[in-house]
């Protein structure tokens, strides 16, 4: 029986891919290497760094027996009641400190102003930090926790760091007073009509009852529907707002594409790209932002813009416990003196010739006049124009009352039917332009027939 024949060994050495193990070995030490940056950070994170820098103050200013107690690690204050995790007390763990408070404290280390006033009315415990502040809680990080963008990288915070440079962007002039933390305060305080320590906010709750403002928008579930409901304003999503829609510029009374978007209008006035930025252009000039807007410009200076756009920034969708809501002292207004009614005095003027226009026949005589058409103008009345004008009280445009005894009922028909043209030609028309910067802008339109109906309307409310 012949003997099988043996195979031969391979040739271990014959390795078609001889550089396999180098890259393996490689790799590993990457990896190692990745691991080892990856640990050292776990170990000493960047706020173990304010700790230790803490902790050397108060050695030097209250001994070593004191900073002995100092420990290291995550901080946080945990407020069921809101759902929120504060671990701003990692890095800034002066804030309760007494004697921490003086200009050789570096700021991240001092104590909270006002410890004993408002502080006591709202403890950390059971407010914490961003609640007022804004930014992320629950960050350990200067970045994260401050919201901050780095170089050219953009990153959407829906929760900002409410800081003074923060209101250096938008332009205010107090902006090392923190102006807009005023924003989160109103989130509990906003059915009150005035608090203490929020100027802004309350400048702008006056211009919202001074310019009736829910005459044409819903708040807080009550006013008219000419605009959009504001109940929530302060919710919307950034999705909500065009920023490459175009800009308007206001030209002859009329809105003009601009050739910039509102993007570029918000950069060329060096404005950060945010809803708020949005907001101040509408405050300025609504019809620059909605060329089709009824919203008159009522020409608010530059800190009732922000202050009006701080409050509808506040109005948000927060569910707050009944302890978190002051309560509200209702005081009755007291109207102004009897017959100090805020009507406007000019003498009856006759139209010029270039106000002669088609539609306005002077009514001879006092022909009847129906009921039902008295009535249909006062629909139209409180449908398109008591936004902006009472008969007894000067809202948008002057107070109606005695208007027939100033005016005459061709010269209100032309202002109602044609304000353009008799504005630029009739000078009464000038005169009240002038005054209240805003011109007759009537929501849809109005025909002439609604027009007589409206007359016949304010011919017996305006006696």
């Amino acid at each position: 029986m012949a003997t099988p024949k043996k195979q031969p060994l391979p040739d271990v050495k014959d390795d078609p891919f001889p550089y396999d193990s180098w890259i393996i070995y490689g790799l590993a030490i990457i990896g190692a290497f990745l691991l080892g940056i990856a640990i050292y950070k776990e170990l000493n994170p960047e706020y173990i760094k304010y700790q230790r820098e803490f902790k050397s103050l108060i050695e030097k200013k209250f001994g070593k027996e004191v900073a002995s107690k100092i420990t290291f690690g995550v901080k946080q204050i945990w407020i069921p009641e809101l759902g929120k995790v504060e671990r701003c007390i990692t890095c800034h763990m002066g804030y309760e400190w007494k004697g921490l408070d003086g200009e050789d404290v570096p700021k991240v280390f001092r104590t909270h102003p006002d410890l004993k006033g408002l502080i006591a009315k709202h403890p950390f415990k059971k407010f914490g930090c961003t609640t007022c502040h804004g930014g992320q809680g629950y960050a350990t990080n200067l970045r994260e926790a401050h919201v901050i963008h780095e170089g050219k990288k953009k990153v959407r915070w829906l929760e900002p760091l409410l800081s003074a440079e923060k209101a250096k962007e938008y332009g205010f002039k107090d902006w090392q007073k923190l102006p807009l933390m005023e924003i989160n305060c109103n989130i509990c305080h906003r059915y009150e009509d005035s608090v203490p320590g929020m100027p802004y906010i309350n400048l702008a709750k006056k211009l919202v009852e001074e310019k009736a403002c829910k005459t044409c928008h819903i708040i807080n579930g009550e006013g008219g529907k000419i605009g959009p409901d504001l109940t929530y304003e302060g919710s919307k999503m950034p999705e909500m707002f065009d920023m490459r829609g175009p800009y308007y510029e206001i030209k002859d009374g009329k809105p003009v594409k601009s050739g910039r978007s509102i993007k570029e209008e918000i950069e060329r006035r060096g404005l950060p790209l945010t809803i708020f930025s949005w907001h101040l252009l509408h405050f300025e000039e609504p019809r620059s932002i909605t060329p089709t807007s009824t919203m008159p410009n009522f020409g608010f200076t530059d800190d009732e813009n922000r202050a009006l756009t701080m409050l509808v920034m506040s109005w948000k969708k927060v569910k707050l416990p009944a302890e978190y809501i002051p309560r509200i002292k209702r005081v009755k207004k007291v109207e102004a003196e009897k017959g100090a009614q805020d009507t406007i005095e000019v003498k009856e003027s006759k139209p010029s010739d270039t106000t002669q226009m088609e539609g306005a026949q002077e009514e001879k005589g006092t022909p009847e006049v129906s009921e039902e058409l008295v009535k249909r103008g006062e629909s139209i009345f409180n449908q398109k124009c008591k936004a902006c004008h009472l008969i007894d009280k000067k809202l948008v445009g002057p107070a109606l009352k005695g208007l027939f005894s100033r005016r005459t009922e061709k010269w209100v028909f032309l202002m109602i039917t044609k304000p353009d043209s008799m504005i630029k030609n009739d000078p009464e028309a000038k005169k009240l332009f002038e005054e209240y910067k805003v011109p007759m802008i009537i929501p849809g339109g109005i025909t002439d027939e609604e027009t007589k109906a409206v007359i016949e309307y304010l011919k017996r409310a305006t006696k």
